[in-house]
């Protein structure tokens, strides 16, 4: 009888275990760290009114705007039209831009100014900080967990049921 009832309780509490799963800590890598910042994917194609454009030095500003007038012009040319894309020289001419306006995106005071703790994801946590703190609760309320569940099936404690006196031979 006993075996019948704690074989579903071992099942149970291993499926539950299951369904919570493992989680790994995110690692911050160059694109993570894009995505968090929200950067365009080109910057050809970002609107001149745009608050990342005009956070951009004016000299940069202005290269990118005559990049964008090119651009239109080789859109209507032969070239385009026949292989449906820029020349080489305008796709690296593309990628040298996106280059230095993400770079000048990033070190620009009004990017760093809007965020001085970019790290934190709270008033005092980074974001490891935080899974490391969540990992530990998981774990004592896991715990809580089975202590709980032997509760519930009263296998925590010998029954107070009987009326002979039960003898305790685990302990001397």
């Amino acid at each position: 009888m006993g075996m019948n009832v704690i074989t579903p309780v071992v099942f149970l509490a291993f499926g539950l275990s299951l369904l919570m799963g493992c989680h790994s800590p995110n690692r911050v890598d160059g694109s993570t760290a894009a995505k968090r910042v929200s950067m365009p994917e080109s910057w050809a194609h970002e609107s001149s009114r745009s608050g990342k454009v005009k956070a951009l030095p004016n000299g940069l500003q202005t290269r990118l705007g005559l990049l964008k007038e090119d651009m239109v012009k080789e859109h209507g040319t032969q070239y385009f039209s026949f292989y449906g894309h820029y020349t080489p020289e305008m796709q690296s001419r593309i990628e040298a831009m996106n280059a230095a306006c993400t770079e000048a995106y990033l070190v620009s005071d009004r990017v760093i100014a809007g965020n001085l703790t970019p790290e934190l994801q709270s008033v005092t946590q980074s974001e490891i900080d935080m899974w490391w703190d969540d990992r530990v609760n998981f774990n004592v309320q896991n715990r809580e967990l089975v202590d709980d569940w032997r509760a519930i099936w009263m296998t925590d404690s010998p029954s107070t049921l009987s009326r002979y006196p039960i003898v305790d031979t685990a302990h001397p």
